[in-house]
């Protein structure tokens, strides 16, 4: 480890030991209106060059010296080719106006592996030169698909799967990521670190970025599956103002505003507002939702080298939890057997939340080969959980205490709920004597008052030292996060499972009790030291890179005094490592091979306060091709991959312990009958394979598949070669959307087919939990002209009732076939 950290510093030292004797080109492609056009393709004597940025601004790098020929093009505009001629030692500036042709297509886009995406990699490479597998999902496919709630974006990437297993996504956004859930910490805004709470909008996002495997070495204490990016909308240099309304089942009403104005006559300030309200219904009974955004953001480009964005974000988020199907034999059967609609709980049971966050990133280039970012948040998300659950369900015949049920034994006739079921009062007054199957409830109400600071500093440097080329990158993070809990356990409650009725369960209260007298508190600070050294004429790439993290979990009370004299902090201190290699058979195909590791910090014991849990760790081997074909218009990932995950906390039904024969002390049991015990190895392996770009003018695709094969390795529960929870073996989605560009110009349709191999319900890996083989299609019908927007979507055409299981136990119906249809109008 020391002599691969004194080796990076020499690297990072050795900026202008060599002189350097090729020259560059940049300059910036833009379209009559002056407006900047993002990802041209750019090549040299029709050999590979690069693409242009955001701001259309491109950098051919490292160019013996000499006369070349530039080649523009983009879909709906005609090429363009240019003679300039480069110098050693200098840049050469070659600016590029593009005309629109006939067939000009409202909604291009450039597909493949020349994409950077800065905020997610930490890296100016391109995508084709990053020894890891990347995914993106940008705003062509989110608008395609009607991608409302991100979950849904998911099936677009090989190796993730939407699993929704809190609250049946209502609570927070929950994936896995080549077989492992993602924590909180692997999901992040811009590259920042959000509070991942309530249901995500694509409103105001840009495009969505994967990162697969590890990325501890980029982003700290985050699961080794993955970590998902969501790129915010930026304010454009030209005035436009896009209103959408949408509709469609479960009484969906969606209305929209996207509003984009310049402040200034030289266009260098100019402003930007998203803008959303949604009400709607739900195919299970009783749930609904109701949403609103607003997104106003700012930025100053006074030049190429300085910009300064600020970005406010207000998203407020009610919704019913919907804790899914509980049946008393914990089979898909069973689940299968009760109507797709049914509804347990009581819509009293809502989550409620609202984010105020507010963002500035200030960008600068020193010089053209060396920039910096800086980037601050503030984060407030006050959340209100009044959860309602099933804690188990009895059967006929069954005699169980009143307690159970939060009923009084000392008045038990005069509880209305009792009237209403068919159950006899027995022993006394002290029982129930069940004659149906009858629900216990858990019951409680939970407030959070979580604040969240983020700051990270990042520099980018590209230099040479003799013939080798360095793509350097620096970069130092601290992000606190403080967390005021108030929480109020009621008495259970009692409902019928044949027939739910809300209004039968009881003890519906509201949250009444003083918050704690602390703050919970966790600081992580980090520093990331990473170069990818260029070799054999740029075809040989070496990554190295390190992150020397410290964390520290603590508790801040009012007052000092009632700190507990035993009270102990928690600090970690993990250094991360990061290794690739890549070699560029062709300019457009890479070989690559990584290796990474990950960390992730787990906190106290959750019915032990006073003991912290060990780290969960991760180990990752992964090897792959890239490529881009079809003239660079469509991209290829191939991956395989190893991935190891120890010291894994997980809960499990005491009832369920029981039936597995673990010994535990009655004491750490939970109040909701669950017990904590650690999962000592699990393994994920697989192969993944992505693709997207254009085909022709016309036809553009999007698709992925996946092997994956999980598995416990070392367990006190669950046996040895199990599979893991709803990660089916298999997994393939394809999205094509063919638009009209001569005859029917401005129609469009769109056709997507994805489909599951069978998967369990749980790590016990029982018959009656596995959930069969599943295909789900969605159709498109889309009509556009520069004014108007009329769009038709439907998913799961053929009305497949598929389910999810949560902790084992849990049925989360997934939504049946959906219509959407919506109209926008542009000013």
């Amino acid at each position: 480890m020391k002599k691969s950290i004194i080796l990076l510093l020499i690297l990072f030292s050795n900026n202008y030991l060599f002189a350097q004797d090729t020259g560059k080109i940049t300059g910036k492609v833009t379209d009559q209106s002056s407006h900047p056009i993002y990802l041209a393709n750019l090549s040299i004597d029709n050999q590979t060059g690069t693409v242009s940025d955001e701001d259309g601004t491109y950098s051919l790098n490292s160019l013996e010296p000499g006369e070349y020929v530039i080649t523009v093009s983009m879909l709906g505009y005609k090429t363009l080719r240019q003679k300039i001629t480069v110098s050693a030692g200098e840049t050469s500036t070659a600016n590029f106006v593009l005309e629109e042709s006939l067939n000009l297509l409202d909604d291009i886009v450039v597909l493949g592996q020349r994409k950077k995406i800065v905020s997610a990699t930490r890296s100016n490479m391109e995508l084709i030169d990053i020894p890891m597998a990347v995914q993106v999902v940008d705003r062509h496919v989110l608008k395609q698909q009607q991608i409302i709630n991100l979950r849904e974006v998911f099936r677009n990437v090989s190796g993730i799967q939407n699993t929704a297993t809190w609250g049946n996504g209502s609570r927070r956004l929950e994936i896995s990521a080549r077989g492992f859930l993602l924590n909180d910490a692997n999901y992040r805004r811009n590259g920042l670190l959000i509070s991942n709470e309530g249901n995500h909008f694509s409103d105001h996002i840009e495009e969505v970025q994967i990162l697969k495997g590890p990325a501890s070495v980029l982003y700290g204490d985050v699961s080794p599956g993955g970590v998902v990016n969501f790129v915010t909308k930026k304010p454009k240099d030209f005035d436009f103002v896009q209103v959408k309304y949408t509709t469609g089942s479960w009484g969906l009403v969606r209305p929209s505003l996207d509003f984009n104005k310049v402040l200034n006559a030289s266009g260098s300030l100019a402003m930007r507002v998203n803008a959303t309200y949604e009400k709607a219904d739900s195919y299970r009974d009783h749930v609904s939702n109701e949403y609103i955004m607003l997104a106003p953001s700012f930025s100053y480009k006074p030049n190429n080298n300085f910009s300064w964005t600020v970005e406010g974000l207000l998203r407020d988020d009610s919704s019913v939890e919907d804790s899914g199907i509980f049946v008393p034999s914990v089979t898909l059967e069973e689940a299968r057997s009760v109507p797709y609609n049914r509804f347990y709980g009581n819509p009293a049971s809502r989550n409620e939340f609202t984010e105020t966050s507010l963002v500035s990133t200030l960008q600068y280039k020193l010089t053209p080969n060396l920039q910096l970012r800086l980037t601050n948040q503030y984060q407030s998300v006050p959340r209100l959980n009044r959860g309602l659950w099933q804690n188990w369900v009895y059967s006929p015949g069954d005699v169980v205490p009143l307690s159970s049920f939060g009923i009084d034994s000392t008045d038990p006739e005069n509880h209305p709920s009792l009237a209403r079921l068919d159950v006899e009062v027995v022993n006394g007054g002290q029982d129930l004597l069940l004659n149906e199957h009858v629900i216990e409830f858990g019951n409680s109400a939970t407030f959070n008052d979580l604040v969240n600071f983020a700051n990270l500093l990042e520099v980018n440097y590209e230099f040479n030292t003799g013939s080798v080329k360095h793509n350097a990158f620096a970069g130092f993070d601290y992000t606190f996060s403080t967390d005021r809990i108030t929480y109020q356990r009621f008495p259970n409650a009692i409902g019928s499972f044949d027939n739910p009725d809300p209004t039968i369960i009881n003890n519906l209260f509201e949250l009444n009790t003083d918050p704690n007298p602390y703050k919970d508190t966790l600081s992580r600070t980090g520093f990331n030291l990473q170069d990818q050294l260029m070799l054999m004429d740029d075809r040989l790439h070496v990554l190295m890179g390190l992150r020397f993290n410290w964390y520290k979990r603590d508790r801040n009370y009012d007052r000092e005094s009632e700190r507990p004299a035993d009270y102990k902090n928690e600090v970690d201190k993990p250094v991360i490592p990061r290794l690739g290699l890549l070699y560029k058979l062709k300019p457009n195909v890479s070989l690559y091979a990584s290796y990474a590791e990950s960390f992730e910090v787990n906190g106290r014991h959750r019915y032990k306060p006073e003991e912290f849990l060990d780290p969960t760790l991760g180990k990752q081997f992964e090897a792959g091709v890239k490529a881009n074909f079809l003239n660079e218009k469509l991209g290829v990932t191939l991956a395989a991959f190893e991935l190891r995950k120890e010291n894994q906390p997980s809960f499990i039904l005491t009832e369920l312990a029981d039936e597995s024969g673990l010994s535990y002390d009655p004491s750490e049991v939970s109040i909701d009958g669950h017990i904590l015990y650690i999962s000592k190895a699990q393994r994920s392996r697989g192969i993944e394979l992505d693709f997207s770009g254009r085909i022709t003018d016309e036809l553009s695709v999007q698709g992925n598949y996946t092997y994956l094969q999980t598995e416990i390795l070392d367990d006190i529960v669950f046996e040895e070669g199990n599979e893991l929870e709803n990660a089916p073996n298999h997994s393939i989605g394809l999205w094509s959307n063919y638009s009209f560009i001569n005859k029917l110009k401005g129609l469009s349709l769109g056709y997507g087919i994805f489909h599951q191999a069978q998967y369990f319900g749980d790590k016990a890996n029982s018959d009656a939990q596995l959930h069969p083989a599943n295909t789900k299609m969605s159709l498109a019908l889309g009509y556009e002209t520069k004014k108007i927007q009329l769009r038709m979507n439907i998913e799961n055409l053929t009305d497949e009732r598929t389910y999810f299981n949560s902790f084992g136990y849990y049925w989360l119906p997934q939504p049946p076939r959906r219509v959407l249809f919506t109209v926008g109008y542009n000013f």
